[in-house]
């Protein structure tokens, strides 16, 4: 079951890449909060030490019973719940609903996000010694979301079309954490986490700011933009 909801996660991107609608691009953040909550939850579930009747002795499982809500409060209450209700604000704000103006044409996005990730599911056949600690879907799936992620970037015209990217390479980020060592990277998530936080909320500044100057939210204008202090 938790394989499956990696590979569920790397297809999301294939949707990502092969639509504009930029509400269509938030929904999948959502789905990817909750299938890296499934997957979390999946590996949660085959440790030896995880069993409902933890949660009655708290003190004694205080640090596993931390990780639990750490990830929860992640997976469902950030990734999605309150990105994706920012990010949807911003979106009726400034009457951004579509990104066309990509540099290539959707269909080839599909195209190449299907074969980045096609790489990635080939990579899990590579068996070497010095991985040992890795697991090779883990990290297959993280290392396409990734680069699929940094090349829709630089594609993607509208800057909100680069926050949801940034977003997405950040799950990917995510999965990599779990593809190192089965301990959950507590203290490396939350600063990655709160890292995501600000860059999306100095970002949807930086959206509004740009819509009142300029009639569309393409990347262009940033290069417009200067100091008058001088």
């Amino acid at each position: 079951m938790e394989n499956i909801f990696i590979i569920l996660l790397g297809l999301s991107m294939i949707y990502i890449s092969s639509t504009s609608r930029l509400t269509s691009h938030i929904n999948m953040l959502i789905l990817q909060g909750w299938l890296l909550f499934l997957i979390c939850l999946s590996g949660f579930i085959s440790e030896p030490w995880f069993n409902y009747s933890i949660f009655n002795s708290l003190k004694e499982n205080l640090s596993h019973i931390t990780g639990i809500v750490l990830i929860i409060v992640e997976t469902l209450i950030v990734k999605s719940f309150l990105i994706p209700v920012f990010l949807k604000k911003v979106m009726k704000k400034t009457h951004a609903h579509r990104d066309s103006e990509a540099d290539i044409p959707h269909f080839y996005a599909l195209v190449i996000s299907s074969i980045i990730l096609f790489i990635g599911f080939m990579s899990v056949n590579i068996q070497t010694t010095d991985f040992k600690l890795i697991s090779p879907l883990y990290f297959g799936v993280s290392i396409s979301i990734i680069i699929t992620s940094l090349w829709l970037i630089t594609i993607k015209r509208t800057v909100l079309s680069n926050v949801i990217s940034f977003i997405t390479m950040e799950n990917g980020i995510f999965l990599l954490s779990l593809s190192v060592a089965k301990e959950m990277p507590v203290i490396i998530n939350l600063g990655v986490l709160l890292d995501i936080f600000i860059a999306v909320f100095i970002l949807g500044m930086l959206v509004r700011e740009i819509n009142t100057e300029f009639e569309d939210l393409e990347v262009s204008h940033i290069s417009e933009l200067k100091d008058y202090t001088e």
